[in-house]
């Protein structure tokens, strides 16, 4: 069962989807500063992608450290490869501590750029408290329960769609190997692994008036979370319309206006 499982508290899940989180560090006595070959890139920016100019970048536990300039860019040379995590604080701004994994390949270079998004503090309360009533919301339908006890399903939190950062819905599932993308007149469409589709939408069957449709009419920033059933595994309810198809692939996804 692919699983993507709901972080632990509400605060978590922030660090997770803003780049929002403790960035207390500690020194030790005698720790000796480490040094490497890796070049690290990045842009800092607000809530609304505005650069963050003057903010200060640094790598615990290494001599490098650096400020963004007026696009909010940074540099930081000599960084170690291996697991690493970038620490970005400026006045005004809750401190940022992403944890990112560094390679020395060339071919990796994608992997040693790090974008962060600083909150302001009121920020970081509005999106704790929408977390919260997510989780909430989530819960009363069934879906963490359903979690728990589907095998052979694949669920979607909201740290992993916050991952994902999605443009459309569709984007959301990409990485469920039961549903396939292809492209339509108007755009993306959802299909089975082997064909047939049934798709719910806040606990409703979806009818599709044309393919891609539920790109159009459910934005990605809504989408909360979403469950799918392979063929061959009966869906719970309340996904649960008529006799089972075999070879139907169950889509649910839960939107914000239903679980907020």
């Amino acid at each position: 069962m692919l699983t993507i499982k709901p972080l632990e508290s509400a605060l978590a899940l922030i660090a997770f989807t803003a780049c929002v989180g403790s960035a207390m560090e500690t020194s030790k006595p005698g720790l000796v500063q480490t040094t490497g070959t890796v070049t690290v890139t990045g842009r800092v920016t607000t809530s609304d992608g505005k650069p963050v100019p003057n903010a200060r970048v640094y790598v615990p536990g290494t001599n490098e450290a650096s400020r963004t300039d007026a696009n909010g860019n940074y540099t930081l040379t000599g960084v170690p490869g291996g697991p690493q995590a970038v620490v970005v604080r400026e006045r005004g701004y809750v401190p940022v501590r992403v944890e990112a994994k560094f390679s020395t390949k060339r071919s990796d270079r994608a992997r040693n750029h790090v974008d962060v998004k600083l909150l302001t503090p009121n920020e970081v309360a509005t999106v704790a408290a929408q977390w919260a009533r997510d989780s909430a919301g989530l819960d009363k339908v069934g879906f963490f329960r359903r979690e728990s006890t589907n095998r052979g399903a694949y669920f979607i939190t909201p740290d992993q769609i916050a991952e994902m950062k999605p443009v459309t819905t569709s984007d959301i599932f990409r990485r469920v190997p039961v549903v396939v993308q292809t492209t339509g007149r108007t755009g993306p469409v959802l299909r089975g692994v082997q064909g047939c589709l049934i798709t719910y939408v806040d606990g409703l069957p979806w009818r599709s008036m044309f393919p891609g449709d539920l790109d159009t009419y459910v934005p990605a920033r809504d989408v909360v979370a979403a469950e799918v059933y392979p063929p061959g595994q009966t869906p719970p309810p309340p996904f649960v319309r008529g006799v089972p198809r075999s070879n139907c692939t169950t889509l649910a996804i839960w939107t914000r206006s239903r679980v907020g």
